[in-house]
């Protein structure tokens, strides 16, 4: 990075830690490498900021941070008025042949090695008491004098890994590293949502249910063997920001559009074909049922605010019973096999939206089942257990549309501020 850049990275920030935007700052100190934009006052399009990064930091920038930062951009870098810059993240332009700065081997590992890079910056006489300090074991100058980094991990190397995020975040506070202090960013997204890798998403069945076979028992590969074109299936990968609207239009406009077809369009056909799947089991003479005022709300945040919010999908299968209920002459093992909605957020955090109609806590003959409510709440704790969120719905929120939606907008608004998706002005 040139001179000029890292001095313009280094105003930034220092604006942002003065605008109370710590977090922002610290987020710009990840940043090796800068790409800016030729400022131009007779050419109306924003100007592209790219902040490049090791590629274990990506995720950890959010559309509303990135949005702060290009207010500060615009600060210092400005020409007319309104919005100049448009600042986004992707990983660094790495060089095949440079050392990994942030090591290689299991989680601890590589957190130990940074804590031990990070205390390196100490002297070797202030050293032990700047250990002892942190609650490491004692130790003299001499030990220090023959190689810091090794007094250092001699003294954490039976650490576990939460005892090295409580250390790290001691010695981040004391002595800031940006490599330090993105690493415990990284775990402390590890510690929270859903363990299991992501592999596919099966959704949005607007037919009879889908058939599926089990094709490889080893690698747990599934593969629909009828009534596939009734439903949709997302087989790509996962990045680290979850899945967005825009991310599923663009793998929509790619295997389902025609060529040429606009994002706009494309986004269009995908809303329309993902509301064709929802309150099944109504007339369509009815008015829109819960599931589509819930799909109707977030489509009018997707209109205002545009598609990098999180995708909402419907019907999600989490289960499978290949049986149907009427091939059942009692309820089988699995009480929820579909979600009503599912968003896939930042740091592998799920949440999962149910609508619930009397079906959730009545038998078929309308009268309230104490059995019925209990195997929802018990499916509830072992989503819970699995790193989901579920939140519900009552049907009694969805009988007047004039109330449902803004009651719903409010929800998604709160809900995507909370995790960075949308700036605080949008409350």
């Amino acid at each position: 990075m040139d001179s000029k850049t890292s001095q313009e990275l280094a105003t930034v920030s220092q604006m942002l830690v003065q605008a109370g935007n710590q977090h922002a700052a610290r987020l710009l100190s990840l940043a090796e490498q800068a790409e800016i934009g030729q400022s131009l006052p007779w050419e109306p399009a924003p100007v592209p900021v790219v902040l490049r990064v090791h590629p274990a930091f990506v995720g950890l920038f959010r559309p509303a941070d990135l949005q702060v930062i290009a207010k500060q951009f615009d600060r210092v870098r400005k020409w007319g008025n309104g919005d100049n810059h448009q600042v986004s993240v992707a990983p660094v332009l790495a060089d095949p042949f440079a050392r990994n700065d942030l090591g290689s081997g299991t989680d601890a590992m590589q957190l130990r090695d940074e804590i031990a890079e990070t205390l390196w910056q100490v002297s070797a006489t202030k050293l032990p008491d700047v250990c002892r300090a942190l609650g490491l074991d004692d130790g003299d100058v001499d030990e220090a004098m023959a190689s810091k980094r090794a007094y250092v991990r001699s003294r954490t190397s039976d650490y576990t890994l939460d005892q090295l995020c409580q250390l790290g975040s001691r010695v981040v506070e004391q002595h800031y590293r940006p490599r330090l202090w993105g690493l415990l960013q990284v775990h402390a997204g590890r510690r929270t949502g859903v363990d299991s890798p992501f592999k596919n998403l099966i959704f949005a069945a607007d037919g009879p249910k889908p058939e599926l076979v089990l094709t490889d028992a080893v690698s747990n590969t599934i593969e629909i063997s009828k009534n596939g074109e009734f439903c949709l299936v997302y087989d790509r990968g996962l990045d680290p920001s979850g899945l967005s609207w825009r991310q599923l239009v663009t793998w929509w406009t790619e295997t389902h559009a025609e060529p040429g077809t606009s994002e706009q369009e494309a986004g269009r056909q995908l809303y329309l074909r993902l509301r064709r799947s929802l309150d099944r089991d109504r007339k369509p003479s009815d008015p829109p049922g819960p599931e589509r005022q819930v799909f109707r709300a977030y489509g009018e945040l997707l209109s205002d605010h545009g598609f990098d919010l999180p995708a909402l999908i419907p019907q999600v299968y989490l289960h499978y019973d290949p049986y149907t209920r009427a091939q059942r002459r009692e309820p089988g093992p699995l009480p929820r096999q579909r979600m009503d909605f599912l968003l896939l957020m930042r740091s592998r955090w799920r949440l999962v939206i149910e609508c619930d109609g009397k079906q959730h806590y009545a038998d078929d003959d309308g009268r309230a089942s104490p059995r019925r409510y209990a195997e929802m709440v018990a499916a509830d704790r072992e989503l819970h257990l699995a790193g989901y969120e579920v939140v519900r719905f009552g049907g009694a929120e969805f009988q007047s549309q004039e109330q449902s939606l803004p009651m719903l907008r409010r929800y998604f608004i709160r809900l995507f501020i909370g995790h960075g998706y949308l700036p605080e002005s949008a409350a």
